[in-house]
């Protein structure tokens, strides 16, 4: 094990920070002491490169660059809270890595899973949790991190190790890939994989109870790319009112470094000589043969993968969103990105579209979306100006083309949890191949067909529309006209709506359920009931063929029960009474029955007149009920008043009832009930 080095802080900046003592206080300068020293363990003297130092403010970061391996002045420190663990030329990208080599663990035990739950390690110190994660490091084989860090909310692991080439990055990122391990099945148990490998058994069984361990400490998966930047020492996490401070060891001077290939060897299937000495192997056995050059493509080809690709990865990532009823904390960043990024591929849109549409349903604000979908907007203006990037022989769009596994791996899902919310592109094991039933489907949504449950619950909502309009005194001919403008139907489909929506609305029996009592043939349903079309000339079916058994005969008194049931007059609970005009109103005791009321305004004298021309007595309580029609139907004017102008209406006013009230709701309004 290499011995420790010291951070280097010269003489000067020793002399201003005891100025700085007398003029901020001793508390506000050890915290200045503790940034220097972090960054100087991370990036020491003689490093090349540039580091970022970053703060957060409102959810924007605000990132600095510096010189690395060159102490920093105190109002440079000011106001910083995060550290890059990597250096670049320029600027923070993966593309300008200028040396890397560091590893590290973010854990944050107050997120939640990916039901929605709550951790089990929450609320716990977090020196207690560093216990448990260090002994479950120790036990798979792993060197002990260098230090560990209280982030104000997490927990922090890290190796710091020697630096090596920017052109290390993969293989740097393969052992973070491999120290963070894959997400784990519900029961804690790694996914299966689709070719055998002993090597890797050896190795899953080895590390999977630190992945388990992981997992339930609230390990985030989305920290492992070579561009993150992590709390500093002395800084305040302002979500919690924290200071973020070193818990192990307790003077920096005792970090112990770690080799790259030490923890490699710990965390790869294999090490790195049993690696050489394999690709060894493997050479010396297997011969040589041509290889073909490849096909050369044609003249501006470019690849553009069907679109129903990533309307089903959208689809499955929104579904993700409705089986939790939420993005869990320390995932919304990344699902409004990957959905982002799938709406570009299947609809297109600007990244203002795109953050107004996911900023709701992610829980997060507009403009913190917005400025995380900063890379996509520049790589989907690249593609509109039509850029393509080369790849394997193969021009690609410059948008990202994450599979559908890797999505469901960096949102840490199952396969259990994928197949119970019905996700089949955006799975750990793949996608899920269709059926031909399902690819019909598609194809025929695609080439514009509405699915049958679309189309009924759009016939549905007509029909609840138009008993509004009628409710309201619109008359019928109106209604069809205002229905046929709003969904573009014609008159019979709306009529039709309308028709099935009273049906609906007054409880009366439908015509099946006799039919269902009935026996097959009889001439009781024919009576009752009219046949499909599909028979000629309207008669009844045919009976059932002898291959067929026939359904038993239903007891004659249950038919005559369904049928006296079928005729019986429905009746309100309490009587609806609609106004007409100034001196006749509709008094209603059901869906057929009731009377109109004609009151005298000569002879002062009120009338009662049936539905079918009969003279009735006008009820004892039609006067009480009238008034309390007319209270109600203030009130409830009123409030649809304030819903579409958030105001009282004033006296000789009419306003509008808001169109967003329901059907139902909207209907007892304007009855008055």
């Amino acid at each position: 094990m290499p011995s420790p080095r010291t951070p280097f802080i010269p003489d000067w900046w020793n002399r201003a920070i005891a100025a700085h003592v007398a003029v901020h206080g001793r508390a506000a300068v050890e915290n200045l002491v503790e940034m220097a020293r972090h960054i100087a363990t991370l990036h020491p003297r003689g490093s090349d490169g540039c580091i970022t130092l970053a703060s957060k403010n409102g959810g924007t970061y605000r990132e600095t660059s510096h010189r690395a391996g060159q102490p920093l002045k105190g109002f440079e420190l000011a106001g910083k809270q995060f550290v890059s663990m990597n250096r670049f030329m320029r600027r923070k990208t993966g593309k300008l890595l200028a040396s890397v080599g560091h590893a590290w663990l973010d854990f944050d035990p107050y997120a939640d899973d990916a039901r929605g739950n709550p951790l089990p390690y929450r609320g716990m110190a977090p020196e207690a949790l560093m216990a448990i994660l260090a002994k479950a490091i120790a036990e798979a084989g792993l060197p002990a991190a260098s230090y560990w860090t209280a982030s104000g909310r997490g927990l922090h692991a890290v190796w710091v190790c020697e630096s090596l080439p920017g052109r290390a990055a993969p293989k740097v990122a393969r052992i973070l890939k491999e120290l963070y391990g894959p997400s784990l099945n519900d029961d804690g148990s790694v996914p299966a994989r689709k070719r055998s490998d002993p090597d890797r058994d050896l190795q899953e069984a080895r590390l999977a109870p630190m992945w388990r361990l992981f997992r339930d400490a609230g390990l985030d998966q989305q920290t492992k790319d070579s561009a993150r930047i992590l709390r500093l020492w002395g800084s305040v996490n302002p979500e919690s009112g924290l200071l973020c401070r070193r818990i192990w060891p307790e003077f920096s001077e005792n970090i112990q470094r770690c080799r790259v290939d030490l923890l490699a060897d710990a965390v790869l299937p294999l090490t790195n000589d049993a690696f050489k000495a394999r690709m060894a192997e493997k050479a010396a056995t297997s011969p040589i043969e041509d290889v073909k050059p490849a096909k050369p493509r044609k003249a501006g080809w470019s690849y553009s993968p069907k679109a129903g690709v990533w309307d089903r990865r959208l689809a499955d990532l929104l579904r993700y969103r409705e089986h939790v009823g939420y993005v869990p904390k320390g995932k919304r960043h990344l699902w409004a990105f990957l959905t982002a990024n799938a709406m570009a591929h299947a609809k297109g849109g600007t990244v203002a579209d795109w953050a107004s549409a996911l900023a709701p349903l992610a829980g997060l604000r507009v403009d913190d979306v917005r400025s995380s979908l900063a890379s996509l907007g520049r790589r989907h203006d690249r593609h509109l100006s039509g850029e393509t990037a080369d790849h394997g022989g193969t021009s690609w769009s410059p948008l990202f083309h994450h599979r559908g596994s890797t999505m469901a791996e960096l949102l840490g899902l199952t396969d259990e949890f994928c197949a119970e919310a019905g996700m089949q592109s955006v799975r750990p094991s793949g996608t899920l191949a269709l059926t031909s039933t399902q690819r019909s489907a598609q194809k025929r949504v695609k080439d514009g067909a509405v699915p049958r449950d679309a189309r009924a619950e759009t016939k549905a909502e007509a029909g609840r529309q138009g008993l509004a309009m009628l409710a309201e005194g619109r008359s019928k001919t109106e209604t069809t006209a205002t229905l046929q403008a709003l969904f573009g139907m014609g008159a019979t489909w709306c009529k039709e709506a309308v028709r099935d929506a009273f049906r609906d609305a007054s409880g009366a029996v439908p015509v099946e359920a006799v039919a269902e009592v009935a026996p097959v043939g009889s001439e009781d349903v024919e009576t009752v009931g009219r046949f499909s079309g599909r028979s000629i000339g309207g008669s009844a079916p045919a009976p059932a063929s002898a291959g067929v058994p026939s359904l038993p005969a239903a007891p004659a008194e249950a038919v005559e029960e369904v049928a006296i049931q079928a005729t019986a007059p429905v009746l309100y609970d309490r009587p609806r009474i609609r106004r007409l005009s100034s001196i006749s109103t509709e008094y209603r005791t059901g869906p057929s029955t009731g009377f109109w009321v004609i009151r005298d305004l000569y002879l002062k004298t009120v009338s009662a007149l049936s539905f079918d021309g009969q003279d009735v007595d006008v009820p004892e309580d039609y006067h009480l009920a009238a008034k309390a029609a007319r209270q109600a139907r203030s009130v409830a004017y009123q409030t649809g008043a304030r819903r579409s102008t958030g105001r009282t209406p004033q006296r000789g006013r009419a306003v509008a009832v808001d169109r967003a009230q329901a059907a139902d709701e909207y209907r007892r309004a304007s009855q008055g009930f």
